[in-house]
């Protein structure tokens, strides 16, 4: 009896431990997506950034006498 009582304990930790790492692994995934998310944005942000600083440099390249 002892035995059977033993097993079944141990069968109901594995379904909640089962439970609990599906639930974490989901919890990764969506954690996963955000920062990629993020991160593309942050990528997105520095090249737009970086266009802006190209063409304001440009544009004040009139403003500047050449040192030839």
């Amino acid at each position: 009896m002892n035995g059977q009582i033993v097993i079944a304990t141990l069968q109901k930790k594995v379904s909640e431990l089962t439970l609990v790492n599906v639930m974490l692994e989901a919890q990764i995934q969506d954690l996963q997506t955000q920062l990629n998310s993020i991160t593309e944005q942050k990528t997105s942000d520095a090249i737009t950034d970086g266009n802006e600083n190209q063409a304001q440099e440009i544009d004040n390249s009139d403003n500047r006498p050449d040192d030839f």
